[in-house]
Order: C-alpha cells, then sequence, then structure tokens
C-alpha cells in the first residue's frame, strides 16, 4: 500500500503541474463505502437533474489513450458536465445535459469523433449496442462467434435478420 500511494502521489505532483488538475484524498472505511454507493446514485440523479431542468442529457462511457489523453473539448458548451472514471485505466464516464434545443445524439457523435481523434474509444466498457458502428474487424469476430446472428442481432451496426440477412 505504501508504495501505491508514493506512486499515486508522483502522478498527482506531475498532474499539478499541467494543465490537469488531480487531488488525491484517502478514505476512511466509511467514506470508501459512500464512494461505491456514488457510482450507482450520479446517474440517476444525473437524469433527475436534466428532468427538473429541462433538459436533455446523454451518458456514455469511453477510454482514453494509455499514455495520457485530455478532457475533450466540446464544441458546444453543455449546461452540465459530470465526468467521473476508473482509476488506472483511462476509462471515463461523462454525463452531458443541454438545452431542448441542442441534438444530444448529434453532440454525441461529435464527441465520439473527438474521442478517436484522441487515439481514443467510445465506447469502452459497455458495447456497441444498436447505437455505433462498431469497427470492421470487430464486427466480423461477431459474425465468425454467431454465424445465424442469434445472440446479438443489430449490434455495431450489423443487420438484425437471421444470418445477417434484412
Amino acid at each position: 500500500q505504501e508504495r501505491f500511494l508514493s506512486k499515486l502521489n508522483d502522478f498527482a505532483e506531475k498532474q499539478q503541474q499541467s494543465t490537469n488538475k488531480m487531488e488525491v484524498n484517502e478514505c476512511t472505511p466509511e467514506e470508501a463505502a459512500y464512494v461505491q454507493s456514488f457510482r450507482f446514485a450520479a446517474a440517476p440523479a444525473f437524469r433527475t437533474w436534466c428532468v427538473g431542468n429541462r433538459a436533455s442529457g446523454f451518458s456514455v462511457d469511453y477510454a482514453l489513450p494509455k499514455n495520457g489523453g485530455h478532457t475533450p473539448v466540446l464544441a458546444t458548451k453543455p449546461l452540465k458536465r459530470m465526468r467521473y472514471s476508473h482509476f488506472g485505466c483511462n476509462v471515463v464516464h461523462e454525463d452531458l445535459a443541454y438545452g431542448l434545443d441542442v441534438d444530444v445524439h448529434e453532440e454525441k457523435m461529435k464527441l465520439k469523433k473527438i474521442v478517436h481523434a484522441e487515439g481514443g474509444e467510445l465506447p469502452a466498457e459497455h458495447g456497441h449496442g444498436t447505437e455505433y458502428v462498431a469497427p470492421p474487424e470487430t464486427r466480423k469476430r461477431w459474425e465468425r462467434m454467431d454465424p445465424t446472428n442469434t445472440m446479438n442481432p443489430g449490434i455495431g451496426g450489423l443487420k438484425q435478420g437471421k444470418d445477417y440477412k434484412d
């Protein structure tokens, strides 16, 4: 634990010298339980905030490059931006809220392009679903693993029909 804290503090000091600000706080066992609960409360709280403030929003997860990565600069400033992440693996969860006049799907696709341009991946840990088109090698792997398209039809830009037919 001592070695880990030493490395963590070294990392934090380097971050303080850059534009990325980071603070290291050690939790008591009681605080650690609250932090663990936070991850299950953040997304529902964000949705409630959007409804209560007549806003549209979306939640995403993305992975930044292993050797760095910065907070993506957004062209359209959100009303609310919440970022939280996994320490040590560069996976970021982000909730972004916009006014009702903003096309949130378009903003999500802009964020995807920014993350990819930085060498990151979006989506990261929660999969492509039916919203994102997966890279060709990923789609080919899925087709090999599920030749009848039974397990996850329509994911990652694949066709929805049996045997990948419409």
